[in-house]
Protein backbone atom coordinates (compact mmCIF):
# COMPACT_ATOMS: atom_id res chain seq x y z
CA UNK A 1 0.00 0.00 0.00
CA UNK A 2 2.85 2.66 0.72
CA UNK A 3 4.98 1.47 -2.39
CA UNK A 4 2.41 1.99 -4.38
CA UNK A 5 0.81 5.28 -2.97
CA UNK A 6 4.42 6.58 -3.16
CA UNK A 7 4.59 5.16 -7.01
CA UNK A 8 1.34 7.08 -7.62
CA UNK A 9 2.08 10.23 -5.83
CA UNK A 10 5.12 10.60 -7.79
CA UNK A 11 3.49 9.68 -11.36
CA UNK A 12 1.00 12.12 -10.76
CA UNK A 13 3.66 14.66 -9.36
CA UNK A 14 5.45 14.28 -13.04
CA UNK A 15 1.79 14.37 -14.46
CA UNK A 16 1.04 17.45 -13.36
CA UNK A 17 4.74 19.37 -13.68
CA UNK A 18 4.10 18.52 -17.49
CA UNK A 19 0.34 19.70 -17.89
CA UNK A 20 1.32 22.58 -15.62
CA UNK A 21 4.02 23.34 -18.30
CA UNK A 22 1.67 22.36 -21.43
CA UNK A 23 -1.55 24.50 -20.52
CA UNK A 24 1.40 27.79 -19.42
CA UNK A 25 3.20 27.27 -22.85
CA UNK A 26 -0.50 27.13 -25.05
CA UNK A 27 -1.15 29.96 -22.75
CA UNK A 28 1.49 32.23 -23.88
CA UNK A 29 0.94 30.76 -27.61
CA UNK A 30 -2.63 31.62 -27.96
CA UNK A 31 -3.21 34.35 -25.44
CA UNK A 32 -6.90 32.64 -25.15
CA UNK A 33 -7.65 30.62 -22.44
CA UNK A 34 -9.57 27.78 -24.28
CA UNK A 35 -6.36 25.44 -25.03
CA UNK A 36 -5.19 25.35 -21.56
CA UNK A 37 -8.39 24.54 -19.84
CA UNK A 38 -8.54 21.90 -22.26
CA UNK A 39 -4.94 21.00 -21.39
CA UNK A 40 -5.51 21.24 -17.53
CA UNK A 41 -9.24 18.74 -18.28
CA UNK A 42 -6.75 16.41 -19.26
CA UNK A 43 -4.74 16.54 -16.71
CA UNK A 44 -7.42 16.15 -14.20
CA UNK A 45 -8.82 13.00 -15.94
CA UNK A 46 -5.41 11.60 -15.80
CA UNK A 47 -5.42 11.91 -12.05
CA UNK A 48 -8.17 10.48 -11.59
CA UNK A 49 -6.99 7.50 -13.39
CA UNK A 50 -3.54 7.36 -12.34
CA UNK A 51 -5.12 7.73 -8.53
CA UNK A 52 -6.84 4.89 -9.36
CA UNK A 53 -9.93 5.72 -8.29
CA UNK A 54 -13.93 4.95 -8.71
CA UNK A 55 -15.75 7.96 -9.79
CA UNK A 56 -19.63 7.84 -9.16
CA UNK A 57 -21.40 11.03 -10.34
CA UNK A 58 -24.87 11.51 -10.30
CA UNK A 59 -27.32 14.75 -10.91
CA UNK A 60 -25.12 16.18 -13.53
CA UNK A 61 -28.38 15.94 -16.09
CA UNK A 62 -29.44 19.51 -13.22
CA UNK A 63 -26.79 21.85 -14.16
CA UNK A 64 -28.91 24.33 -16.61
CA UNK A 65 -27.33 25.38 -20.00
CA UNK A 66 -24.99 28.85 -20.53
CA UNK A 67 -23.64 30.20 -17.12
CA UNK A 68 -23.71 28.56 -13.51
CA UNK A 69 -22.40 28.99 -10.13
CA UNK A 70 -21.61 25.92 -8.90
CA UNK A 71 -20.88 25.62 -4.86
CA UNK A 72 -19.07 23.32 -3.19
CA UNK A 73 -18.08 22.32 -0.18
CA UNK A 74 -14.00 20.83 0.13
CA UNK A 75 -12.27 18.25 1.59
CA UNK A 76 -9.09 17.41 -0.91
CA UNK A 77 -6.76 18.67 -3.43
CA UNK A 78 -8.05 15.72 -5.23
CA UNK A 79 -11.38 17.69 -5.67
CA UNK A 80 -10.20 20.11 -8.94
CA UNK A 81 -9.64 17.35 -10.87
CA UNK A 82 -12.51 15.26 -9.96
CA UNK A 83 -15.00 18.41 -11.22
CA UNK A 84 -12.74 18.46 -14.28
CA UNK A 85 -13.60 14.89 -14.48
CA UNK A 86 -16.99 14.77 -13.35
CA UNK A 87 -18.93 17.78 -14.88
CA UNK A 88 -19.17 17.52 -18.81
CA UNK A 89 -18.65 21.44 -19.08
CA UNK A 90 -16.06 24.44 -19.35
CA UNK A 91 -15.20 24.91 -15.82
CA UNK A 92 -13.24 27.76 -14.03
CA UNK A 93 -12.19 27.65 -10.22
CA UNK A 94 -12.34 31.03 -7.96
CA UNK A 95 -9.12 30.22 -5.57
CA UNK A 96 -7.30 32.11 -2.82
CA UNK A 97 -4.31 34.10 -3.94
CA UNK A 98 -1.73 31.10 -2.43
CA UNK A 99 -2.94 28.63 -4.62
CA UNK A 100 -1.98 31.30 -8.14
CA UNK A 101 1.38 31.29 -6.43
CA UNK A 102 2.32 27.90 -6.38
CA UNK A 103 5.32 27.78 -9.47
CA UNK A 104 4.04 26.86 -12.15
CA UNK A 105 0.86 24.98 -11.22
CA UNK A 106 -0.56 28.03 -10.56
CA UNK A 107 0.38 29.91 -13.78
CA UNK A 108 -0.92 27.26 -15.65
CA UNK A 109 -4.37 27.59 -13.39
CA UNK A 110 -4.47 31.44 -14.40
CA UNK A 111 -3.41 30.53 -17.98
CA UNK A 112 -6.55 28.43 -18.19
CA UNK A 113 -8.94 31.02 -16.76
CA UNK A 114 -9.09 30.18 -13.24
CA UNK A 115 -9.53 33.78 -11.09
CA UNK A 116 -7.59 33.86 -7.82
CA UNK A 117 -8.79 36.50 -5.19
CA UNK A 118 -7.27 38.04 -1.75
CA UNK A 119 -9.98 37.40 0.79
CA UNK A 120 -8.85 40.07 2.66
CA UNK A 121 -8.18 42.41 0.50
CA UNK A 122 -12.21 43.99 -0.63
CA UNK A 123 -11.47 45.59 -3.89
CA UNK A 124 -9.49 42.01 -5.31
CA UNK A 125 -12.77 40.71 -4.43
CA UNK A 126 -14.98 43.45 -6.37
CA UNK A 127 -12.48 43.04 -9.09
CA UNK A 128 -12.55 39.30 -9.14
CA UNK A 129 -16.54 39.29 -9.03
CA UNK A 130 -16.68 40.89 -12.80
CA UNK A 131 -14.50 38.36 -13.74
CA UNK A 132 -16.49 35.83 -12.57
CA UNK A 133 -19.56 37.71 -14.38
CA UNK A 134 -18.02 37.85 -17.69
CA UNK A 135 -16.68 34.38 -17.50
CA UNK A 136 -20.58 33.52 -16.73
CA UNK A 137 -21.89 35.81 -19.54
CA UNK A 138 -19.67 33.49 -22.32
CA UNK A 139 -21.30 30.52 -20.56
CA UNK A 140 -18.94 29.23 -18.10
CA UNK A 141 -19.33 26.79 -14.79
CA UNK A 142 -18.00 28.71 -12.00
CA UNK A 143 -16.87 26.78 -9.04
CA UNK A 144 -16.27 28.04 -5.70
CA UNK A 145 -15.56 26.52 -2.72
CA UNK A 146 -17.08 28.48 -0.16
CA UNK A 147 -15.83 27.09 3.34
CA UNK A 148 -12.61 29.08 2.28
CA UNK A 149 -10.55 25.75 3.01
CA UNK A 150 -10.33 22.10 3.44
CA UNK A 151 -12.10 20.07 5.61
CA UNK A 152 -9.31 18.79 8.29
CA UNK A 153 -12.17 15.87 9.70
CA UNK A 154 -14.73 15.47 6.70
CA UNK A 155 -16.75 17.99 8.45
CA UNK A 156 -18.55 20.44 6.74
CA UNK A 157 -17.72 24.57 7.93
CA UNK A 158 -19.92 27.56 7.65
CA UNK A 159 -20.42 29.11 4.35
CA UNK A 160 -18.71 32.35 3.44
CA UNK A 161 -21.99 34.97 2.28
CA UNK A 162 -19.07 36.15 0.50
CA UNK A 163 -18.55 33.73 -1.93
CA UNK A 164 -22.29 34.09 -3.39
CA UNK A 165 -22.15 37.20 -4.08
CA UNK A 166 -20.95 36.10 -7.52
CA UNK A 167 -25.02 34.54 -7.95
CA UNK A 168 -26.44 37.46 -6.03
CA UNK A 169 -25.28 40.14 -8.06
CA UNK A 170 -25.30 38.29 -11.37
CA UNK A 171 -28.15 36.61 -11.47
CA UNK A 172 -27.01 33.66 -12.68
CA UNK A 173 -28.22 29.65 -11.83
CA UNK A 174 -26.90 28.51 -8.48
CA UNK A 175 -26.11 24.93 -8.15
CA UNK A 176 -24.93 23.44 -4.76
CA UNK A 177 -22.64 20.15 -5.40
CA UNK A 178 -22.02 17.45 -2.66
CA UNK A 179 -18.67 16.34 -2.88
CA UNK A 180 -16.91 12.52 -0.87
CA UNK A 181 -14.21 10.57 -0.91
CA UNK A 182 -11.42 13.40 -1.67
CA UNK A 183 -10.20 12.74 2.00
CA UNK A 184 -9.80 9.79 2.20
CA UNK A 185 -7.84 9.73 -1.57
CA UNK A 186 -5.65 12.16 -0.52
CA UNK A 187 -5.73 13.49 3.33
CA UNK A 188 -4.87 17.22 3.99
CA UNK A 189 -1.07 17.10 4.77
CA UNK A 190 -0.55 14.16 3.16
CA UNK A 191 1.29 13.18 -0.43
CA UNK A 192 0.44 9.54 -0.23
CA UNK A 193 -2.81 8.57 -2.62
CA UNK A 194 -5.64 6.29 -1.27
CA UNK A 195 -7.49 3.62 -2.39
CA UNK A 196 -11.44 5.07 -2.31
CA UNK A 197 -14.56 6.13 -3.77
CA UNK A 198 -15.28 9.87 -5.43
CA UNK A 199 -18.66 11.05 -5.20
CA UNK A 200 -20.08 13.86 -6.77
CA UNK A 201 -23.77 14.64 -6.30
CA UNK A 202 -25.21 17.63 -8.38
CA UNK A 203 -27.93 18.69 -6.23
CA UNK A 204 -30.95 21.30 -7.69
CA UNK A 205 -30.69 24.30 -8.61
CA UNK A 206 -31.49 26.94 -5.48
CA UNK A 207 -34.22 29.65 -7.09
CA UNK A 208 -36.02 32.79 -5.53
CA UNK A 209 -39.67 32.05 -5.10
CA UNK A 210 -41.73 34.95 -7.10
CA UNK A 211 -41.41 38.25 -5.22
CA UNK A 212 -39.00 36.94 -2.42
CA UNK A 213 -35.57 37.36 -3.90
CA UNK A 214 -32.98 35.26 -2.04
CA UNK A 215 -30.13 37.53 0.34
CA UNK A 216 -26.38 36.49 0.10
CA UNK A 217 -26.97 34.45 3.74
CA UNK A 218 -30.15 32.69 2.52
CA UNK A 219 -28.53 31.47 -0.50
CA UNK A 220 -25.20 30.21 1.57
CA UNK A 221 -27.63 28.80 4.32
CA UNK A 222 -29.92 26.93 1.79
CA UNK A 223 -26.89 25.50 -0.32
CA UNK A 224 -25.30 24.31 3.24
CA UNK A 225 -28.52 22.85 4.05
CA UNK A 226 -28.68 20.62 0.84
CA UNK A 227 -25.18 19.95 0.88
CA UNK A 228 -25.64 18.64 4.38
CA UNK A 229 -28.46 17.16 3.71
CA UNK A 230 -26.57 15.25 1.02
CA UNK A 231 -23.63 14.15 3.19
CA UNK A 232 -26.39 12.16 6.05
CA UNK A 233 -28.33 10.42 2.94
CA UNK A 234 -24.80 9.16 1.63
CA UNK A 235 -23.80 8.13 4.92
CA UNK A 236 -27.07 6.60 6.14
CA UNK A 237 -26.64 4.56 3.15
CA UNK A 238 -22.94 4.14 3.47
CA UNK A 239 -24.14 2.12 6.63
CA UNK A 240 -27.19 -0.01 5.78
CA UNK A 241 -24.69 -1.29 2.83
CA UNK A 242 -22.05 -2.04 5.56
CA UNK A 243 -24.81 -3.66 7.87
CA UNK A 244 -25.94 -5.99 5.41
Amino acid sequence: MGIRGFLRSFAILLLTVGASLAAALTGWLTRSDRVPAAVMRWWGARFVRIGGWTVRVSGAERIPEGGVVLVANHQSLVDIPLFLTAVPREIRFIAKRELGQIPLFGRAMAAAGNLFVDREDPRDAVHMIRQAGALLAKGRSVVVFPEGTRSDDGSIGEFRPGAFHIAWKTGFPLVPVYLAGGRRALPKGSLLFHPAELVVRVLPPILSAPGRPLSRDGMAEESRRRILSAKAEEEETACAVAGT
